[in-house]
């Protein structure tokens, strides 16, 4: 049952355009990064604006001042998740934006199979247990593999666009163990915590498809199951840790605001999943 459910996911049209949405948001992201930091430009005069980086650098630390690096972005600074593109439109338009991707991906199809008298058939060869596990499964997995080949793929053209490079725009300063051990982390091994990120963020991406299946099954209705997913998306975004904390690197922010912004995250997807397939399991719809 796990591998029908996955290919009649994949096989679907309107999934395969929205995956292929996901996947070019971030590539169409890093362009306009490059061009909105003169990317070309800098690599034609590399040595005039390194050698400029590193007098004014001297002259700030003389006098206590701070200068932002006018050299090209590191790799994973420039990558989609830093959110360093003009506007962070992109940015918005994907991760705020997630229920409704991920509804139309996978977790909405439960609505139309019910008013088609599928699941009945469904029902009459598996266990209900089996069949809302595998829901669920599918519902985790689409969203976090979707995610985890978009941002893999923004992060490998950005380490070839962005080559040599090792600006964090200002935060250099902030890498040092004075500011905490995150941010230490961070500028020790940025690439290695920006793949962290991309975990991350995949299963919070798996979690939105958990909470929005959970709608689906409950409500039973289109209108009903994409205004509760944003509205509950939304409601997680106005919380003192919203999805900035954990999917954001290179910020302000330390070790303890993301953990408790993964924990809020993963706890009412869990939360909210768990209270459906128990209601749903011992509910006799048949």
């Amino acid at each position: 049952m796990l591998k029908k459910e996955i290919l009649s996911v994949l096989k679907d049209k309107r999934t395969l355009l929205i995956i292929l949405l996901i996947v070019v948001l971030p590539i169409i992201d890093l362009s306009l990064e490059y061009k909105q930091m003169n990317v070309a430009y800098a690599r034609k005069h590399e040595k005039e604006i390194i050698a400029r980086d590193l007098m004014m650098k001297k002259e700030c630390e003389k006098d206590g001042s701070h200068y932002v690096i006018e050299w090209i972005s590191h790799p994973a600074n420039a990558s989609f998740l830093a959110s360093n593109s003009k506007g962070h439109t992109s940015q918005v338009m994907l991760l705020w934006l997630l229920p409704f991707f991920v509804l139309n991906m996978v977790s909405d199809r439960y609505i139309s199979e019910k008013r088609r008298g599928y699941i009945n058939v469904m029902l009459s060869r598996e266990s209900k247990t089996k069949y809302y596990l595998t829901k669920y499964f599918v519902a985790f997995l689409v969203p976090f593999v979707v995610i985890v080949v978009s941002l893999l793929v923004n992060f490998i053209l950005a380490q070839i666009a962005f080559r040599r490079g090792y600006s964090f725009l200002g935060l250099e300063d902030l890498f040092t163990i004075k500011y905490g051990k995150w941010l230490y982390l961070e500028g020790k091994y940025p690439n290695l915590i920006y793949l962290l990120y991309i975990f991350v963020t995949s299963c919070l991406a798996g979690m939105c498809g958990l909470i929005t299946q959970s709608l689906a099954f409950i409500s039973k209705r289109y209108t009903i199951t994409y205004i509760l997913g944003f509205f509950i998306w939304m409601w997680l975004q106005t919380t003192p840790y919203n999805l900035t904390y954990a999917t954001q690197p290179f910020i302000e922010y330390g070790f303890e605001d993301f953990i408790k912004s993964v924990m809020l995250y993963v706890g009412v997807g869990l939360g909210i999943s768990l209270i459906t397939f128990i209601f749903k399991v011992r509910q006799d719809e048949l």
